[in-house]
């Protein structure tokens, strides 16, 4: 690979598109990917990569051009899946979800590791425009709420968000700085507001634990049913039986193995693939391959 290769405003947002759920289905069902070759080509790279390198090492040093050149939401979810879920804590008793609905809000990413930790993410190519809508969502559902952010947009998110919330920069060394721990805010979240980010299965859980029984109404009831009984629960019990069924809800432990066997660079991307068995086998196998039999021109 030429080192001195950058990535322009327009080239970024093609290339981290190889991290893509897509792209990780297509090289484990078909052995190559189609998608992976057009986004080469699209952003204009395909012809500076040794079609000899492995595939493992071929995902890392786009990592290394995105993280030089165009650090995207992708770079700052795999620094927290490495330096905080497996850095800090371990895939033995923590788990890690994406886009996680938070009223009418997705929450980037969150750890749940006896309490809930949400990161929302801001970019240096990100703007503050959602942010204090962002925080509010989240203040009515998870304990304690971290902004990570480039060290140019510190003192933007700084001026939005409140003394209690986290203040986080990934460094130039790939490292996150804690510049502010966040507060625990679990005892003011809504019940209410948790039910409606939970599934079905997960709700009929924690009522039954709570009250007893879940309700012996029609289907068409069920919904409404249950949440009057979920709104009375108080906040922390609400939100530490989330955390309980949330973790399930998470791949993590499952995939633990081929977690730990995808190189630094998709870390974040095997955690949210929907891969089976036998599908990371064959990914997995695929990594210690060379890329001209996988990314064909």
């Amino acid at each position: 690979m030429n080192t001195n290769i950058k990535i322009t405003s327009s080239c970024g947002p093609v290339l981290a598109r190889l991290f893509s759920s897509s792209v990780i289905d297509e090289l484990a069902s078909k052995g190559h990917s189609p998608l992976a070759t057009r986004i080469l080509n699209e952003a204009g790279l395909f012809r500076e990569f040794d079609p000899a390198i492995l595939l493992r090492d071929f995902f890392d040093q786009i990592h290394t051009l995105l993280f030089r050149s165009y650090r995207n939401e992708y770079i700052y979810k795999n620094a927290i899946a490495r330096k905080i879920l497996l850095g800090v804590h371990s895939l033995n008793t923590a788990s890690m979800l994406t886009e996680f609905r938070a009223g009418n809000c997705k929450a980037d990413v969150i750890v749940l590791n006896g309490t809930s930790t949400v990161y929302e993410i801001k970019s240096a190519y990100d703007s503050m425009e959602r942010l204090t809508r962002q925080i509010a969502a989240y203040r009515l559902l998870f304990d304690r709420i971290n902004v990570i952010t480039s060290d140019s947009q510190l003192d933007k998110v700084a001026g939005v968000v409140g003394n209690d919330i986290g203040l986080m920069v990934l460094t130039d060394r790939y490292t996150i700085s804690t510049e502010r721990e966040p507060s625990s805010l679990k005892s003011s979240v809504r019940s209410e507001v948790i039910f409606d980010s939970l599934r079905r299965n997960e709700y009929e859980q924690i009522v039954k634990a709570q009250i007893g029984e879940v309700p012996q109404v029609s289907n068409a009831r069920m919904y409404q049913a249950c949440r009057e009984l979920f709104s009375v629960i108080d906040p922390i019990t609400a939100h530490d039986s989330m955390v309980a069924v949330l973790k399930k809800r998470d791949n993590s432990r499952r995939l633990r193995d081929f977690v730990l066997s995808v190189p630094e660079s998709l870390t974040a991307a095997s955690l949210s693939c929907k891969l089976g068995v036998a599908g990371q086998v064959r990914f997995s196998q695929l990594l210690n391959t060379a890329i001209g039999g996988c990314l064909a021109g």
